[in-house]
């Protein structure tokens, strides 16, 4: 290992420099104290760089399926955005066909009410005459009824007069017949014509 060369070559040098023993103990027991303390220093930033590398692995791992899962996204919503596409495509033909028929239908409907409306007119002009003649034909009717109620009203005074001519002689008649002679009294009769009444308009 480095560590154990770069040791070696303190140790060796220290032996090749002639100094006594307590000396060479005491640079060799500094060699192993500086040695201990650039092991500890090494091992340290081995361990950091390990723990700084599985992390960072960790990192790109996680970053690599991030990118992974963003393209499949990417690539469905691309699918979704293009059948969203084709749907629009399709409705906005069947919508554009749709109003074309309706357009269709209303132009028809409209040239039907223009065609409907002077015939409606003239049939209506044609019910409001005919409405008239049946009113002018009413007005007649009653006019008829009032002649033939003054008509009856002039029978019923030839009758009450007739009734009143026929009746009187008879009764003295009939009585001077009897042999009791008392006249009991005359026949009632009718009680007279009804009152004319006045015209209606």
């Amino acid at each position: 290992m480095p560590i154990k060369r770069l040791y070696h070559k303190l140790t060796t040098e220290s032996d090749a420099t002639g100094f006594d023993s307590d000396t060479l103990y005491e640079r060799k027991k500094g060699a192993d104290v500086k040695g201990q303390r650039l092991q500890l220093i090494v091992y340290t930033a081995l361990f950091a760089f390990i723990v700084l590398a599985a992390y960072g692995y960790y990192l790109i791992f996680n970053l690599t399926h991030d990118v992974h899962s963003l393209s499949n996204d990417v690539r469905q919503m691309t699918r979704s955005v293009s059948q969203m596409t084709l749907s629009v495509n399709s409705n906005m033909e069947i919508i554009s066909s749709n109003m074309m028929q309706m357009q269709k239908s209303t132009s028809i409907m409209a040239d039907t009410v223009a065609q409907t409306m002077p015939v409606m007119s003239e049939n209506t002009k044609t019910m409001t005459q005919t409405a008239q003649n049946v009113s002018n034909r009413i007005d007649g009717m009653s006019s008829n009824m009032q002649t033939m109620s003054v008509g009856i009203i002039g029978m019923q005074r030839d009758m009450w007069s007739m009734n009143q001519t026929v009746s009187n002689p008879a009764e003295s008649m009939v009585e001077s017949m009897m042999p009791w002679g008392s006249r009991r009294g005359t026949a009632p009769g009718s009680p007279g014509p009804l009152a004319f009444p006045p015209p209606v308009r």
